[in-house]
């Protein structure tokens, strides 16, 4: 069973931090660092959350029995066929308040296997897509795209020349949108599409 200990030196190196860096940050002393590594001591409470995000990890990692090979990343995030894009500095995921539209765009290719939906796309950020994206997409951000045939969850604004979803397109609003056909529609804002049908929408 891993203590915290164990789980805080495991994190610190994959982090590439010694233990006077990591110390440095959370203003103790290196000691104090080395007696929590080899459970001599553990962390104060209050410290945890400092702790976790100079780690790159959530507070229930520090705690896990699991495998940290992938505590960097987040909600526990499974092991299955979902194309997911982060944007990291080193191990660590880089928070969301920090993407914006002045930020600069990645670009993504998404492999191309027909036109049904057949993989599904989450995004921890914004999203800018020239190409057709063959399945659902969950983006923590705002979407701007050629076509979606897929089911789509925005925390922001979408912008899509066809969506093309089985059943639900929940979002902020559409910005512009060509053709736009879904089961139910769940959009804050405004609805721009030229071509729109869908059985439900709210509000």
């Amino acid at each position: 069973m891993a203590s915290i200990g164990t789980n805080i030196k495991k994190l610190r190196q994959n982090m590439k931090l010694t233990q006077e860096q990591l110390a440095e940050k959370l203003g103790v002393t290196f000691q104090a660092v080395s007696k929590w590594e080899t459970s001599s001591n553990t962390p104060d409470i209050a410290l945890l959350p400092s702790i976790a995000k100079e780690l790159g990890c959530l507070i229930d990692d520090l705690f896990s029995d699991s495998d940290l090979t992938a505590a960097t990343m987040p909600g526990h995030i499974k092991d299955d066929d979902v194309i997911r894009i982060v944007q990291m500095q080193g191990k660590r995921i880089l928070e969301a308040h920090v993407v914006s539209k002045d930020e600069p765009f990645i670009h993504v290719r998404f492999p191309q296997k027909g036109s049904s939906p057949v993989y599904k796309v989450e995004i921890y950020g914004n999203l800018i897509s020239e190409g057709t994206i063959n399945g659902d997409v969950v983006c923590h951000g705002w979407i701007d795209c050629a076509d979606i045939a897929g089911d789509v969850h925005a925390d922001g604004d979408v912008r899509a020349n066809g969506i093309y979803a089985v059943d639900d397109v929940t979002c902020n609003q559409i910005v512009e949108c060509y053709n736009l056909k879904c089961r139910n529609l769940a959009c804050s804002g405004d609805v721009h599409a030229v071509n729109l049908m869908c059985e439900n929408k709210s509000p």
